[in-house]
């Protein structure tokens, strides 16, 4: 079965290049999940107006998607989330 989470998530981000902006977003989703086969997707990327013109403030919702029957291993650091898992075998 699959199941669907949403996530909400306030950025905070300084003016910068859109590649920054794409790099922290798919940071973001990499955080997001919690098992190896977790698959979180983009589903809006809204501006907020702060007022302050140096500053942007994003409202971001993802999408994971989860095969409850097929999850993979759970991620037990933030370090696997973005590195994957280190596989003594793999040595």
């Amino acid at each position: 079965m699959i199941e669907k989470i949403q996530t909400e998530v306030v950025l905070n981000f300084n003016t910068g290049k859109e590649e920054d902006l794409k790099n922290t977003i798919d940071e973001i989703k990499a955080y997001t999940k919690e098992y190896e086969n977790d698959k979180v997707t983009l589903i809006s990327l809204e501006e907020i107006s702060t007022g302050i013109s140096d500053k942007k403030k994003f409202k971001i919702i993802l999408e994971t998607k989860r095969d409850s029957e097929n999850r993979g291993r759970l991620y037990e650091s933030e370090e696997e989330k973005l590195f994957e898992f280190y596989d003594e075998d793999n040595e």
